[in-house]
């Protein structure tokens, strides 16, 4: 598209020219000499700025963000322009470098707008709605003062880049100083008052990052407050190098400030990963930074003796700052890690909410992860069930488990492999995905994401590694209380069944049939009061016949509940007797059993019969079999039962069916596994395995 390449060309540009003023400015300071270390300062803060709002601007330039990055361009470019002028003049060459007075005058005025801009406008810039009324007077006004401090510095008959003008303007501009360097501070203040009120009142998701702008805001209007003050007192602030060093901290954190709320809120389209180690070791630079320039300037504003006794003061002074530095680094662990920075910390929040969230052991801990972690989102995955088992009754084999152990790496096939067993929080950043284990099985996987552009770290994966025992524990702990739950729903499920089978034989046969039998032996009555003794004989061997059907009927249905033989003599002689019962001139059924199935649990023993009745069922009914087998083994500490039919097979495209499922439910009440593949030379294998 035409308008991101002018995005991207501009963005290119004004990031090249920016970083090139830097390199110049570097390259320059071997040869040439030095000044009065305040001049230093000044020169290091200029090449920070020039490297840092460079890049900064190259990102928001190439996003759109196009007022806020070419103000943010015009500083670093500035600020670069103003470390070549302060740096030429020093070169070492004879005669001096040629139009050194001009770059001088560049020094003072280079870096006046883009920064004044930084500090009047741009808080008031980074935003995601239109500007309102008093936003839009306050952008004025920053950019009119701005505008002005530059335009006076640059008319200037001694000073100045257009040498034009009295004696009398060029004294007014340098007296009234402190009267321009007021009123950006006031205006400074005045934005990051603005960026205080957006941060309490707006909703949470517009005001992420707020907090560091208002931070980042109010430094850098208070970094000039030296300049603001009477001229004799704000030239030894500045000869003292504490100026310098107030702007440069400043314009270090500024910028991190303002992508704090750039990216948490994706300003302007931009979605960059931000690294959780690269925001640590920043603000952790930040820190040293900061210890080293607090004891300089301590150094610096008191006085000291020359020689021994001065170095000896300074490491003195030092070391009684060197907790201060610390406390800060505390901070910065805490800010960037979370309450993990601290050992031990996550894992008792984690145990703490296990056991006392309202919400559930999983909500509770997920939750306590996010907190512990500095999170955005955490979300516990769980291989889902009816996948695998599809999978299982298309391949014949448990190949789910080879699949979930081929997807650990590559965090799972699709959606419709994972099942979301619980989450915290809404999905932020590029996410983070640990495999979990227990008891040597893989358990699931748990995702997490950082706020909106941050991209998640080593040891952010190396802190989840910690927790993934505990949480696989209590993500197998809630799915196998979902399972009994299950079950019980089954078993609850199966009992009505079972009673309104019985109620539908007792009323659509054996009450009918009784009701026919009053009806027979009433008939039977009156016909031999009249003397028909033939035909009432003749229709109570009929009613004979009729209680014969009937009370196989009911032995039956007493034998599809729970066989006789089942109790008396175990399951190997039920399903010997199953085989023969259900076996025919359309299908011959063959029993086979081996070890010893006297002594099986009586609920083992009835799961297994209903499977192999349930199977046999299946032959006789979908499958088209001549034969079926039944092999019933007690293997170690397993039981094995195998039915096989040479029937047409299995269907991979037909959905599992009542019985396939019922069978299913009852291997899984047992603890086993089942298991459909095709048997030799053809048919359907139906292998089970339960533990004994």
């Amino acid at each position: 598209m035409p308008g991101t390449s002018n995005h991207r060309a501009a963005a290119t540009t004004v990031a090249a020219v920016a970083l090139l003023t830097a390199v110049i400015a570097v390259v320059m300071l071997p040869f040439s000499g030095t000044e009065e270390a305040w001049t230093e300062w000044f020169y290091l803060n200029d090449v920070i700025v020039a490297v840092v709002y460079g890049l900064l601007a190259g990102l928001l330039l190439s996003r759109g963000a196009r007022t806020v990055g070419a103000l943010a361009g015009l500083a670093a470019i500035g600020c670069g322009l103003a470390a070549i002028g302060q740096r030429y003049p020093l070169l070492e060459v004879p005669g001096g470098p040629p139009f050194a007075e001009q770059l001088l005058d560049v020094v003072g005025t280079a870096w006046v707008p883009g920064t004044l801009a930084l500090i009047t406008v741009v808080p008031w810039l980074v935003r995601d709605d239109r500007l309102p009324r008093h936003a839009r007077v306050a952008v004025a006004a920053g950019a009119t003062v701005s505008a002005a401090i530059t335009l006076a510095r640059v008319i200037r008959p001694v000073n100045g880049v257009i040498r034009v003008g009295s004696p009398e303007w060029d004294a007014f501009v340098e007296n009234t100083l402190p009267v321009q360097m007021g009123v950006v501070v006031l205006l400074g203040l005045w934005a990051t008052g603005d960026a205080v009120l957006r941060w309490r009142r707006l909703p949470e998701d517009r005001r992420r990052g707020l907090g560091w702008l208002a931070i980042g805001s109010a430094l850098m209007a208070l970094s000039f407050v030296p300049l603001a003050l009477p001229l004799e007192v704000s030239r030894p602030i500045a000869y003292a190098s504490v100026t310098p060093i107030l702007q440069m901290a400043a314009q270090a954190f500024f910028p991190a400030a303002t992508l704090a709320v750039v990216l948490r809120q994706r300003l302007w389209g931009i979605d960059v990963a931000v690294s959780r180690t690269l925001v640590w070791s920043l603000l952790t630079a930040v820190s040293v930074a900061a210890y080293v320039l607090l004891a300089q300037g301590v150094v610096a504003l008191v006085p000291l003796p020359d020689g021994t006794a001065g170095a000896v003061a300074a490491a003195v002074l030092a070391m009684a700052v060197f907790p201060a530095r610390t406390w800060l680094q505390d901070r910065v662990d805490h800010l960037v890690r979370g309450p993990s920075a601290r050992p031990g910390t996550a894992a008792e929040r984690l145990a703490r909410r296990i056991g006392s969230d309202a919400a559930g052991p999983v909500e509770g801990a997920l939750e306590a992860i996010r907190e512990s972690l500095r999170l955005h989102s955490v979300r516990l995955e769980i291989p889902d069930r009816s996948t695998e088992d599809r999978k299982t009754d298309e391949d014949g084999t448990d190949s789910a488990a080879e699949d979930r152990g081929a997807t650990n790496n590559s965090a799972k096939n699709g959606a419709a492999d994972v099942q979301v067993l619980a989450a915290a929080g809404d999905p932020g950043g590029p996410p983070l995905t640990v495999d979990l284990s227990y008891g040597g099985a893989h358990a699931g996987w748990l995702v997490v994401t950082g706020a909106p552009g941050e991209k998640l770290d080593a040891r952010t994966k190396k802190d989840l590694a910690v927790l993934a025992g505990p949480v696989a524990a209590v993500a197998q702990l809630a799915v196998r209380t979902g399972e009994l739950d299950a079950a019980r729903a089954r078993t609850t499920a199966a009992r009505v069944e079972e009673r309104r089978l019985l109620r539908r034989e007792l009323h659509d046969r054996l009450g009918p049939t009784l009701v026919g039998v009053g009806l027979t032996v009433r008939g039977a009555r009156n016909l031999l009061d009249t003397g028909r003794t033939a035909e009432a004989a003749g229709m109570l061997d009929q009613l004979r016949v009729e209680l014969d059907r009937s009370a196989e009927d009911v032995r039956t249905l007493a034998r599809a509940l729970l066989p006789p033989s089942l109790e008396r003599h175990g399951l190997g002689a039920a399903v010997s007797e199953l085989a023969g019962r259900l076996g025919g001139p359309d299908l011959a059924v063959t029993a086979s059993v081996s070890g010893d199935t006297g002594d099986l649990p009586p609920e083992l023993a009835a799961g297994l019969y209903g499977i192999a009745a349930e199977a046999l069922v299946n032959a006789r009914r979908h499958a088209r079999a001549d034969s079926a087998t039944v092999r019933l083994a007690v293997d170690g500490g397993n039981v094995v039962l195998e039915v096989a039919d040479d029937g047409r097979g299995l269907d991979g495209a037909a959905e599992p069916g009542i019985g396939l499922r019922s069978m299913r439910e009852r291997t899984e009440e047992l603890g086993g596994t089942l298991a459909l593949g095709t048997a030799v030379p053809r048919g359907t294998l139906v292998r089970v395995v339960v533990p004994r």
